[in-house]
């Protein structure tokens, strides 16, 4: 990874690595409710977008599938670097829709173990 982020602007690439997840927070979920709305994503793919609109651990596992979207929201008010926020929002799509360098985001993808 030094070899990559040296040279350009360790900073935001460093942040985009320990804050990918940083939309997690907004769920209020605690480990067993983590757990829970991982096994929810994956039997009901798809099917729990409208869950954040709604209150209760639905709304709140609604809010942890959408943590991408969730943790760019909370980057780019907190005026966090275009790659770092880019990073938040594209980390789980397929490499054909990461709009990061993609050296950084290999690196980053390899880093990531989920």
């Amino acid at each position: 990874m030094d070899e990559v982020v040296a040279g350009s602007g360790a900073g935001p690439v460093m942040a985009a690595a320990l804050l990918h997840d940083v939309g997690k927070v907004r769920s209020g979920l605690g480990t067993f409710g983590r757990v829970a709305a991982t096994v929810l994503g994956v039997a009901v793919p798809g099917r729990a977008e409208g869950w954040p609109d709604r209150g209760g651990f639905r709304g709140r596992v609604g809010l942890y599938l959408r943590h991408p979207e969730e943790g760019a929201a909370l980057l780019s008010g907190a005026g966090s670097d275009p790659l770092t926020v880019a990073w938040a929002l594209e980390h789980h799509r397929q490499p054909d829709r990461w709009s990061v360098d993609r050296r950084h985001a290999d690196v980053l993808h390899a880093a990531d173990d989920d």
